[in-house]
C-alpha cells in the first residue's frame, strides 16, 4: 500500500461549525419531542373543568336594631357569570394556552417545530454551497451568477485536460522519466510520482488539497474505508474512468473520495497481472467526473511510460551483457 497524505487536507472551520449546528438542531428537536410526550401525561392535572362558569361572591354587612340593640348581620350573595368568549385570534391563542388542554399542548409544540424548521431553513440559506432550496413546492434561492459559475467550471475542466496533454508530449514525458529516481522506476513508483504532480497542480491552480493511497486489491477490501466506497468499486468494471463518491450531508468528519482501478502487466511475463485501487480523498474538496477521466488518462500514460522504460532498460541490460561476453 502506498500512501501520500496532504497536511493541508483537513476539516475546515466552517465545516466544524456546520456539524455543531446540526447537532444543536438535533438536540432541540429531541427536546421538543420529549416535552410533547411528557405533556401528554401531565396535561390532565392542569386542565380546567369544561364548561365551568365563573362564580363571584359578594359579602354585605348590614345593621338592624332589635329591642334597642344593634345587631350586625352578613349577607352573602353569589353571582354566576357565563364564560366569556375569546375575541380575536391573539386572545383565542392566549386563552387556549392558559387552559393547558390536549389541544393547546399540540398547538404549542407545533409552533415550536415550525420555529425550529424556519431557523434551520435560514441556516441552510446562509451556506455558500446552497443556491436553491425547495420546500413544500416553494423555491427559495440566492442571487448567484449562474453564467459566471458555468464559465468557471468549463475553464477548470479545460485546465485539467491541459495537465494531461502537457505530460503526454514526448519532451515532457522524457523529462518526467529522467526526474524519477532510479529506485522508483517501477509501475508504482511512476504512478506515485504522477499523482504527486497532480496534487501540486491542483493545489497551485485552485487551492484544492487531497490525499491519495494506492492499495493492492486485497488491501482495499480489508481497509477501513467506508462501506459505500468499497461497494462502489464494482461499478468500475463497466466504465474505464474514476468514480467520484461524495460524502453525505456535508459532514466535516467524512471525506469525499474518487476511486479508480488500474492494472499493471509485467513486461517480461504477460501472465503476471497485478491490480491496484487508486483512492483520492479530501475533507472539503469535491471530486467531479472530469477528475475521474483525468485519473484514467494519467494511469494509461503511466502504463505507457512503464512499458517503454522497462523495455528500454531490458535492451540496455542485454547490450551490456553482450559487451561483457565479447570481452
Amino acid at each position: 500500500m502506498m500512501v501520500r497524505g496532504n497536511d493541508k487536507d483537513y476539516p475546515i472551520l466552517k465545516d466544524k461549525i456546520k456539524g455543531t449546528v446540526y447537532w444543536i438542531f438535533g438536540l432541540f428537536f429531541i427536546a421538543i419531542t420529549l416535552s410533547l410526550i411528557v405533556s401528554f401525561f401531565i396535561v390532565k392535572d392542569k386542565a380546567a373543568p369544561a364548561n365551568k362558569n365563573e362564580v363571584s361572591t359578594v359579602t354585605k354587612e348590614t345593621e338592624k336594631e332589635v329591642k334597642g340593640e344593634i345587631e350586625k348581620t352578613k349577607e352573602v350573595t353569589k353571582t354566576e357569570k357565563p364564560q366569556q368568549q375569546a375575541k380575536g385570534f391573539q386572545e383565542l391563542i392566549l386563552h387556549l394556552l392558559y387552559k393547558e388542554t390536549i389541544g393547546t399542548v399540540i398547538i404549542k409544540h407545533f409552533l415550536m417545530y415550525l420555529g425550529l424548521m424556519i431557523l434551520y431553513l435560514l441556516f441552510l440559506l446562509t451556506r455558500k454551497d446552497v443556491s436553491n432550496l425547495k420546500v413544500a413546492g416553494l423555491e427559495v434561492g440566492t442571487n448567484q451568477d449562474v453564467q459566471t459559475e458555468f464559465y468557471r467550471a468549463v475553464e477548470e475542466q479545460k485546465s485539467k485536460f491541459d495537465f494531461l496533454t502537457f505530460w503526454m508530449r514526448e519532451e515532457n514525458r522524457l523529462r518526467f522519466i529522467r526526474s524519477t529516481d532510479i529506485d522508483h522506476r517501477t509501475f508504482l513508483g511512476f504512478l506515485s510520482r504522477m499523482l504527486e504532480k497532480m496534487q501540486e497542480y491542483y493545489r497551485d491552480e485552485w487551492n484544492i488539497n487531497f490525499s491519495f493511497t494506492v492499495y493492492k486489491m486485497n488491501e482495499f477490501k480489508q481497509s477501513n474505508l467506508p462501506r459505500k466506497v468499497k461497494k462502489s468499486a464494482a461499478s468500475l468494471i463497466e466504465e474505464d474512468k474514476g468514480l467520484p463518491i461524495l460524502k453525505d450531508n456535508n459532514l466535516y468528519f467524512h471525506k469525499n473520495y474518487l476511486i479508480y482501478k488500474v492494472t499493471e502487466v509485467n513486461v517480461r511475463d504477460a501472465t503476471d497481472i497485478k491490480e491496484y485501487m487508486i483512492v483520492l480523498s479530501s475533507y472539503y474538496s469535491e471530486f467531479e467526473e472530469v477528475d475521474g477521466i483525468l485519473i484514467s488518462g494519467l494511469s494509461a500514460l503511466i502504463n505507457l511510460i512503464y512499458i517503454q522504460t522497462t523495455q528500454s532498460d531490458f535492451i540496455v541490460h542485454l547490450l551490456q551483457e553482450n559487451e561483457i561476453t565479447e570481452e
